[in-house]
């Protein structure tokens, strides 16, 4: 490890060392609070064999110095009483390809009945390549599917919908075509890439047509007082710093996300995990 990172290292213990139980530190307690919000929304175009579907969303856990073991195994518990459909997490599972791997040997395991799916986010391929081929190995004998440039169909009573996600656009090596065929013969495409920063992209070249996408990495600023990001990760800032955005015909939901990074402190942006129905619109 470089010097760099030793320092950076030592940085992140002193800062994981800050309370966060006491109020009267708001910025420090609220970022160890984690909000659940239920969402609902609605789209012409979903098969009435899809209405109602529930997914239950979670971004940006980040592992490590500010979230330890019994926060992970709380967020596990809450995704498990949403009782959803899917479950779906959206990447950063750690610091670092390290913390990514050791949160999944905490994290008590998760099922829903269509199925665990997982994206991967910017720190999760902090490490080198071996490191992050077995936070994948990982995560598939933990019971999530990696949507690494890849795409999963789930069929009901003769309707299909895809969930998919390209690999990060920091560190990752995004590639649109290995998602393309599952995504055109789907009815309703779901796509969630852990950042919005690919969004332009994907709208542009129309790689393929989605109908919703989650996504994460923003923090919702972390720091956002007013609504307004002191030093936003997205390289649009504002553009897509948190909740539901319209953009080019597309329902776009970028969530708070659950851990922070840097400094354990949130204003105006708390943490949350989500319960999202689906519903066809009449």
């Amino acid at each position: 490890m470089s010097a760099k990172g030793h320092i950076i290292r030592k940085l992140l213990r002193f800062a994981g060392r800050i309370p966060t139980r006491y109020k009267l530190l708001y910025p420090f307690w609220l970022s160890a609070q984690l909000y659940e919000t239920n969402e609902v929304v609605s789209f012409a175009q979903l098969p009435a064999a899809f209405d109602g579907l529930t997914i239950a969303y979670a971004s940006d856990i980040h592992y490590g110095p500010f979230l330890g073991k019994e926060r992970a195994v709380d967020l596990a518990n809450r995704l498990r009483a949403m009782q959803a459909d899917i479950i779906l997490l959206g990447g950063d599972y750690g610091e670092d390809t390290a913390t990514s791997i050791a949160l999944f040997d905490v994290l008590p395991k998760l099922s829903a009945p269509y199925g665990v799916f997982a994206a991967i986010g910017n720190h999760d391929r902090m490490g080198d390549e071996a490191s992050f081929g077995l936070l994948l190995e990982r995560m598939r004998a933990w019971g999530a599917y990696p949507l690494l440039n890849d795409a999963r169909v789930i069929v009901r009573d003769g309707a299909s919908l895809c969930i998919c996600a390209t690999d990060d656009i920091r560190e990752g090596h995004p590639h649109f075509p290995s998602l393309t065929p599952h995504a055109t013969a789907s009815d309703f495409v779901i796509y969630a890439p852990h950042s919005p920063d690919i969004l332009p992209s994907a709208l542009k070249q129309g790689h393929f047509d989605f109908d919703l996408v989650l996504t994460g990495h923003t923090h919702g600023g972390q720091v956002a007082p007013f609504g307004h990001t002191i030093h936003s990760s997205s390289r649009y800032g504002d553009r897509y710093r948190s909740g539901w955005i319209e953009e080019g015909g597309k329902q776009i939901f970028v969530s708070n996300g659950v851990g922070t990074s840097l400094l354990p402190v949130r204003l105006g942006a708390p943490a949350q995990i989500h319960r999202i129905t689906l519903k066809k619109q009449q």
